[in-house]
């Protein structure tokens, strides 16, 4: 169940790490807190950052770590992202909340090497 329930809240991250605006203002809870390197942005923030972004060229997300109680799950892994020729390493953690059927993003943070 754990192996599933990571494959599925990262498959859920790497279409908003390759995605624009429109995908994260579907997946963002009403209250999303997203924590980026100089920026605490909500969800609104967030939206107009990534509808600003050029966007990553390829991304790699691996060496995931589940943490489940209840209606919320984190996944914590490494994150690599490749745009022209600079790479982006960090630690990201993703906390989600199962609300109407669906998971929906309440924290994401970056913690960068």
């Amino acid at each position: 169940m754990s192996e599933a329930m990571i494959d599925e809240l990262l498959a859920i991250d790497d279409r908003l790490a390759l995605g624009a605006g429109a995908d994260y203002a579907e997946v963002l809870h009403e209250d999303a807190v997203v924590v980026v390197p100089g920026a605490v942005l909500d969800k609104a923030g967030c939206v107009a950052a990534m509808d600003a972004s050029p966007g990553w060229d390829e991304v790699d997300l691996g060496d995931a770590r589940l943490v489940r109680g209840g209606d919320t799950a984190t996944v914590v892994y490494r994150f690599t992202g490749r745009r022209g020729d600079d790479t982006y390493a960090a630690t990201l953690a993703s906390t989600y909340v199962r609300s109407d059927g669906r998971w929906q993003l309440l924290l994401h943070q970056h913690t960068p090497d």
